[in-house]
């Protein structure tokens, strides 16, 4: 299935009357956002953000976070969102119109980031690389690096594999409502990935506590050197047995 095909799957599902439609809207929302993201709501105090700083956010949904963050922040420059459901990015819009902080919102996928290089300081990017093939998370973390400027950190998180097979086999029928061909994978797997296309700095974010849905969750700390970076003396990069 194509990338198109799959959005399309998805929009279709998304704006469908099911319950578990209804339910996906409302964790994107402002509300669900606190249960589903619940770690992130201090994401700015633990990167240091400041007005300064450009952030995007990649899998954006409705844009709660990014609207969340910014309203701590006060970021100069509005917040970017990404995200290929056209559905999810009108939902964004309509949350939006009056609100005292909005984000910018774009559509596009996360294997074609359509910025510059050296664009952001900061990435962020949840529940989004269960939908990429293996080839695919490569190039994602290739454009992610090719958009962080020097010294630019990145942070991602998906839902990961209890290493029980049943349990597996039903959090992914669970989270496969709407899409198909999920792939969950631990935090060792990411960081390693990471490693391969080139991050200097990998690391566990330990991202703690998830509360809905209760799956569990991998996450991963990545940076880009600074421009004149030439390693420490040491390996810069921490390893984990955590999945």
């Amino acid at each position: 299935m194509t990338d198109r095909e799959r959005l399309a799957e998805y929009d279709r599902w998304l704006a469908s009357p099911s319950p578990s439609a209804i339910a996906f809207r409302w964790m994107m929302g402002a509300t669900g956002q606190w249960a589903v993201n619940t770690p992130l709501m201090k994401l700015h105090q633990h990167l240091m953000m400041q007005p300064k700083h450009r952030w995007l956010d990649i899998g954006s949904g409705r844009g709660a976070l990014l609207r969340f963050i910014d309203s701590r922040v006060g970021f100069q420059r509005a917040p970017v969102g990404l995200d290929g459901s056209r559905e999810l990015l009108r939902l964004a819009r309509d949350d939006q119109r009056g609100a005292e902080h909005i984000a910018a919102l774009t559509q596009g996928t996360a294997t074609t980031l359509p910025f510059r290089d050296e664009s952001f300081d900061f990435v962020t990017c949840g529940h989004l690389v269960k939908h990429l093939t293996d080839a695919e998370l490569d190039t994602f973390l290739l454009e992610v690096r090719r958009v962080l400027v020097g010294g630019g950190l990145a942070v991602i998180w998906d839902f990961a594999p209890t290493g029980g097979e049943r349990l597996d086999r039903w959090n992914r029928f669970v989270l496969s409502t709407g899409v198909h061909d999920l792939q969950l994978r631990g935090t060792r797997d990411l960081m390693q990935r990471a490693t391969a296309n080139g991050y200097e700095l990998v690391r566990d974010a330990r991202l703690r506590p998830f509360i809905v849905p209760p799956i569990p969750r991998a996450s991963i700390f990545i940076g880009k050197a600074p421009e004149g970076w030439h390693g420490p003396d040491n390996d810069p990069h921490e390893t984990s047995t955590d999945d």
